[in-house]
């Protein structure tokens, strides 16, 4: 699969989850922990936020967070950082890059922005759709550019395929108060709600900005905790307080369930990278919600829409092991299925 299919693939998932179709600032994150407390107080400390952990009030962190004031200087000290990094640390600067935005001023106060980090990050795919040893590495592990780039030292991703822009543009931020926020704990109530058993984000209150950039802190924080979560799929801000219904409400379709697909070990053989690229990529689309056991060949994907199974199962086709349908058609919430054959709602 090229880099240009993954684009795309992960271009149609945003709209069938129906991000695209939302205005930015309406489009949510949330987790629902399985220790509430735990988990807000993981958001409390700002030990927990990786790269942004950083203390705004000591004037050599500020230097590193901000970068020098010559720009000559600026890309041995982004290539330093990108080595102090660990793997998770390394991936979340990614998306940071990508969502980077520069302001601009002129003569009359009048301000425009210009999206620096998605234009750079084009051109990074585009320099490693080019590359040998990227090509000699997806034929190992599967295309995956994030993956790839984690791999390498800060020399190499910025010289050979310019992830941190010229001089380092989109590696660090400009001085502005909404880059400053990203280092100092989120707040309740500010920056995010609690509601019934879940924490909402929502994106217009976040200083990280981009669905799978906040996304990223925010599983980065709680796994620095070591707090664990599911979450549910991203959706327009709902902060309605939970009321007590007067009236037995209808029951609602079928949700997001868990598809279970049995791979054939024999048919795998020969193909291991062709399946590794396929779980690369639905991975990457899934995250938490995917596991794969190779010793059991056995994948599960949580919280997958309805609509989205048949695709996915197609995707896995040269893969699958025969099973038997009706138990198959039992890979969903049987207390569920029964009301809604009760209620009438499907035969």
């Amino acid at each position: 699969m090229k880099l240009t299919d993954i684009l795309r693939q992960i271009n149609e998932e945003e709209v069938e989850n129906g991000i695209k179709s939302l205005p930015k600032e309406d489009v949510e994150f949330a987790i629902i922990p399985t220790d509430m407390q735990a988990a807000l107080n993981a958001l409390d400390d700002t030990k927990n936020y990786g790269i942004y952990s950083k203390n705004l009030a000591n004037q050599a962190e500020r230097d590193i967070i901000f970068g020098p004031n010559r720009d000559a200087q600026k890309p041995g000290v982004a290539q330093s950082e990108w080595d102090s990094y660990s793997p998770k640390e390394k991936f979340l600067k990614i998306e940071e890059i990508k969502e980077r935005i520069k302001r601009f001023s002129d003569k009359d106060g009048n301000i425009t922005y210009d999206n620096i980090g998605e234009k750079s990050w084009k051109r990074t795919l585009d320099l490693l759709s080019k590359d040998k040893d990227y090509a000699a590495w997806v034929e190992e592990n599967g295309e995956n550019p994030e993956d790839y780039l984690i791999s390498l030292n800060g020399v190499e991703v910025n010289k050979k395929y310019k992830l941190f822009g010229d001089y380092s543009i989109v590696f660090f931020p400009q001085k502005l108060g909404d880059e400053e926020a990203k280092y100092k704990p989120l707040q309740q109530d500010t920056n995010f709600i609690i509601k019934d058993d879940k924490i909402i984000f929502p994106m217009k209150d976040s200083p990280y900005k981009g669905g799978k950039y906040l996304e990223k802190v925010i599983t980065l924080i709680m796994d620095t905790a070591g707090v664990k979560f599911i979450k549910p799929v991203l959706t327009q801000l709902d902060t309605t307080p939970t009321q007590e219904p007067t009236l037995s409400p209808e029951p609602k379709p079928a949700g997001p369930s868990v598809l279970t697909l049995t791979l054939d070990p024999t048919k795998i053989k020969g193909k291991k990278n062709e399946l590794n690229a396929i779980i690369k990529l639905l991975k990457n689309t899934y995250e938490k919600n995917f596991d794969y056991n190779e010793d059991t060949n056995v994948i599960k994907i949580a919280n997958i829409k309805p609509e989205r199974r048949d695709k996915v199962r197609s995707q896995f086709g040269n893969f699958l092991k025969k099973t038997d349908p009706l138990k198959e058609s039992l890979d969903f919430d049987l207390e569920r299925y029964q009301m809604l054959r009760r209620a009438g709602i499907i035969k």
